[in-house]
């Protein structure tokens, strides 16, 4: 369906259990986050109770599509959003929060159909975008092209909202006529070659760094993000989250292309073809990073994304930058 741009910020995500309605304890950790292949490992390979027993500390998950809900109610401690919609989630749950970890770049890509000839996404304008959402990678991607071509996502193009896992599906059969997609969600059309990426293959992220950040691996389209009360009050908590996920970074590291097989579901893959496609695109373009935790310098650069924003007119010139909490090296 087509649909008219509205660039607000807002996010969704779930996994685990039932949602908690009750306070926090010390020494547990209320952690609401999307299905991921690389917690799904740490559960059932028995890290995170392992990281249990050793710590003393305990995380509860819970499953939610409306993780900006669960937060403002107060019934998560951490949840998982993209650096650029804290302000957002500040806005529409009015809590003051810090991002205290790193987890992925921003991944999506403007893909079209391999037999079209544009080179940007300039050269189609008034045709059809396909979205999955207004805000999320969109709001990054609106930025980019304003500073790139001048163009309005908004204004420009023909904007159409659809499911995220059939953007490229609809791109390869002629329904729209170019995508912001998810390479994992896109990986049939990718691999077949009915489909194929515009900006050389760089997701939004790539780019960014490329004209604003040099040497950056952002903006993120996953921080760890806390109530700020929260992380005042717990600094052991905060500390040993960090050391888990840092954990299931170096997992990732040695064990990426298991995980892929483990669990084809989170890379939308079902065919040993896909998988096979999935494992090698990932080895090239891997959007997850090497650290979790964080110095000043990355957050500073991080921050420059709203710079961006606020320059192109995608967000309000007096949205405040998040807060970070740098916290390399830090202990408990």
């Amino acid at each position: 369906m087509a649909a008219t741009m509205a660039l607000t910020t807002g996010c969704a995500a779930g996994l685990g259990g039932p949602a908690s309605s009750r306070a926090a304890r010390d020494g547990e950790i209320r952690f609401t986050f999307a299905p991921d292949p690389i917690w799904d490992y740490m559960n059932e390979t028995g890290i995170v109770d392992a990281w249990q027993r050793d710590t003393g500390y305990r995380i509860e998950t819970s499953a939610t599509w409306d993780e900006f809900g669960l937060f403002a109610g107060g019934h998560a401690d951490i949840i998982s959003t993209a650096s650029f919609e804290v302000p957002g989630l500040e806005e529409q749950t009015q809590r003051d929060t810090v991002i205290i970890g790193r987890y992925n770049a921003e991944r999506s890509r403007i893909l079209v159909r391999a037999g079209d000839s544009a080179r940007t996404l300039a050269d189609l304008k008034g045709k059809r975008l396909g979205v999955f959402t207004t805000v999320s990678g969109t709001l990054v991607w609106s930025a980019l092209l304003r500073q790139l071509h001048g163009v309005d996502l908004a204004g420009d193009y023909e904007v159409v909202v659809a499911d995220i896992q059939n953007l490229s599906n609809l791109l390869a059969r002629g329904e729209i006529d170019a995508c912001i997609c998810y390479p994992d969600l896109s990986a049939r059309e990718l691999r077949v070659g009915s489909v194929r990426p515009l900006y050389d293959g760089k997701s939004s992220a790539e780019l960014f760094a490329e004209l604003d950040a040099p040497g950056h691996d952002g903006p993120m389209g996953n921080v760890f993000v806390a109530r700020r009360d929260w992380v005042d009050g717990h600094p052991g908590e905060v500390s040993a989250f960090l050391d888990l996920w840092e954990r299931g970074l170096a997992e990732w590291r040695r064990h990426r292309d298991e995980m892929i097989e483990r669990y084809p579901q989170h890379f939308a893959v079902e065919t040993p073809e896909d998988i096979a496609f999935m494992k090698d695109y990932v080895a090239r373009h891997d959007w997850v990073v090497d650290d979790v935790r964080f110095d000043q310098h990355w957050a500073d650069d991080e921050s420059s994304i709203f710079d961006l924003m606020r320059t192109t007119g995608v967000i309000d010139s007096r949205v405040d930058d998040p807060t970070f909490l740098p916290t390399e090296g830090a202990q408990p």
